[in-house]
């Protein structure tokens, strides 16, 4: 009885190592922990960062282990609550025209608006020209993007509007410069091609650019689009980044996000994915991506299947979690010691030998 025991145990550690072995290099399901949105969305909460919390905690909300759950329900509800009211929105407005920055649409509108017009080009180079006179520091980026942006309103004007569209991503780049996402790459363009644009009387050079920003901002929205603008480091990247906001909408800067930028390095290879698998692997963050690009679409898929069955093996799932919980721990070198050890004692190299 204690030799049948004894095999039975060997026997039920070599196949549990060769299992363990077998399903970390091929489906690697260890790797593939759900982002629990909660804890990020509070501290946005904490930091009086509403709109990025909602906009946060409803991306999640598409997925089911997320959206049935009580507390998220209750959390999305309270930020709506907050952000309707009154007193929420009205400051937000007079944030926007006092410091001409905001979180908020509303504010970031009441800040733009004049920018638009002549009126705003003409306003901050009068400004920044009293600070030359005065021998105060000149904001060059400021004064380079009213410069772009007074050639522009005059081809708007012989163009009949075509060249509205330039004129846009100017207004938006101005935000951009006040609210400190301008990098440094797109500041030293700006410049250059501020000195061109003054001797040409023509913003062709720099319509490719404000043409990219003008089409980012349309589909993703005016917040969504500084934070693109922050992240970029060349005209290329942006341009990509131009054509993911088409493919994914509003959804894009968090994608990039939750992707570890994966999804802007390797956009050739996801293109070619259905749209809501490359969603699904957002909810991995950055290990969906590694594993998705790994193994392709249709094996991530299955993997995520089976995870969602296996999660449902014994009582709550827990025999599936002590499963998880032995494939993190439990390095390789460990596995296959143990399985080595375990069929060295079940089949002792003396009994080979005869």
């Amino acid at each position: 009885m204690y030799k049948l025991f004894y095999k039975i145990s060997l026997i039920s550690i070599i196949v549990l190592s060769a299992v363990l072995l077998y399903q970390k290099h091929t489906y690697a399901y260890h790797t593939l922990v759900r982002v629990d949105p909660l804890p990020h969305t509070k501290v946005l909460i904490s930091q009086e960062k509403y709109a990025d919390a909602q906009e946060y905690l409803e991306y999640f909300m598409q997925f089911d282990y997320v959206s049935q759950v009580a507390e998220a329900q209750d959390l999305l509800r309270n930020i709506q609550t907050k952000r309707e009211s009154f007193e929420y929105r009205s400051n937000k407005i007079f944030e926007g025209i006092y410091t001409g920055t905001s979180d908020e649409m509303l504010g970031q509108v009441s800040a733009i608006s004049s920018d638009f017009f002549l009126i705003g080009d003409l306003r901050d180079l009068a400004i920044e020209g009293s600070h030359y006179f005065k021998d105060e520091k000149v904001d060059t980026v400021l004064v380079s993007l009213s410069g772009i942006g007074l050639v522009a309103s005059v081809s708007t004007f012989f163009t009949f509007g075509t060249s509205s569209t330039a004129k846009g991503g100017i207004s938006v780049l101005k935000l951009a410069h006040r609210s400190n996402k301008i990098p440094s790459w797109l500041k030293k363009y700006l410049l250059r091609q501020s000195r061109q644009i003054r001797e040409t009387k023509s913003i062709q050079t720099v319509k490719p650019l404000l043409n990219n920003i003008s089409d980012i901002h349309e589909e993703v929205g005016l917040k969504n689009t500084l934070k693109i603008l922050s992240k970029s480091k060349n005209t290329d990247e942006l341009e990509t980044m131009s054509t993911l906001s088409k493919h994914y909408g509003k959804n894009t800067v968090l994608m990039l996000d939750l992707s570890n930028t994966k999804l802007l390095t390797h956009t050739d290879t996801l293109r070619h994915y259905d749209k809501n698998t490359v969603k699904l692997a957002t909810s991995y963050a950055d290990n969906g991506f590694i594993q998705l690009l790994k193994g392709g679409e249709k094996h991530f898929i299955k993997t995520t299947k089976r995870m969602k069955s296996y999660a449902k093996v014994g009582y709550k799932g827990e025999i599936w979690k002590v499963f998880l919980s032995l494939m993190k721990h439990l390095s390789d070198t460990i596995l296959i010691a143990m399985l080595s050890i375990a069929s060295l004692l079940l089949f002792p190299f003396k009994k080979l030998k005869n």
